[in-house]
């Protein structure tokens, strides 16, 4: 894995509080998947509904992509190797 990804997983970790494990796996491979396992393993805050939860998620998510991967157009099915071309 590059160390581009290796810091934007560290920054999902501290920012979420939510271990990824080993992102070398591929089960973590989209921008969507990291965004359900954030939110399948923590709790809303400050009275949010799910949905609500999932849109902070997502949005903290994307800039931490752009902070870290410098990607600022993506979809949640986008693949960071393939698609995002993140080496």
């Amino acid at each position: 894995m590059s160390w581009a990804l290796d810091e934007f997983f560290a920054a999902v970790e501290d920012e979420f509080g939510v271990p990824v494990g080993d992102a070398n796996e591929g089960y973590l491979e989209t921008p969507g998947a990291v965004i359900d396992h954030v939110v399948e393993n923590s709790s809303p805050t400050d009275g949010m509904t799910d949905d609500e939860y999932r849109d902070h998620v997502a949005g903290v998510v994307g800039e931490i992509m752009a902070r870290t991967l410098g990607v600022t157009r993506y979809s949640e099915r986008s693949r960071f190797v393939e698609d995002l071309h993140v080496r």
